[in-house]
């Protein structure tokens, strides 16, 4: 009668590369499926004296296709792990950059304003910062409705122009 690591030692001469075949249909990366076959027979070698000829070629397959799914896991974990961290990275980048983006442009556009004649400033601060209407602006500035049109057009003219040259 065999010894149990006769028995092993001889399934695993005659039937590693079954295994090994076995694994890499089942997993992303076949170049794996040597280590994991390993890892089988590992698994196997640390449990040698339940292993009998009758119930060796079930157990090696459980044993496995146990590996398999647990390498999955592993796989699948990696890539959810690797996917957030790339997603919450490029989102942070993107939201840091646009801030710094933002501020530049909004200092920009003050520096801009600052220099325009002073109703024109008004106007322009009065309509883009305090969202008020032509109306309330020509009713709060008593000035003329078409004159407070006149001066957002040329002020909006001037920003657009400004902003044209630097970007």
């Amino acid at each position: 009668m065999k010894s149990c690591e006769q028995i092993l030692t001889g399934y695993y001469e005659t039937n590693r590369l079954a295994i090994c075949t076995y694994i890499a249909r089942r997993i992303p990366h076949s170049y794996m499926a040597e280590d994991l076959t390993q890892d089988v027979f590992v698994r196997l070698w640390n449990v040698r004296q339940t292993i009998c000829e009758t119930t060796i070629k079930s157990l090696v397959f459980t044993v496995a296709k146990n590996i398999v799914t647990d390498h999955l896991r592993r796989y699948i974990r990696k890539r959810t792990a690797d996917a957030d961290m790339f997603y919450t990275e490029g989102r942070s980048t993107n939201e840091t950059a646009e801030k710094v983006v933002a501020d530049d442009l909004a200092e920009r556009e003050l520096r801009i304003v600052t220099s325009m004649p002073p109703k024109r400033r008004r106007v322009y601060m009065l309509n883009r910062y305090e969202c008020m209407s032509i109306d309330d602006i020509a009713a709060e500035m008593n000035m003329s409705r078409r004159t407070v049109e006149t001066h957002l057009f040329i002020g909006r003219k001037t920003m657009r122009a400004q902003f044209r040259r630097c970007v």
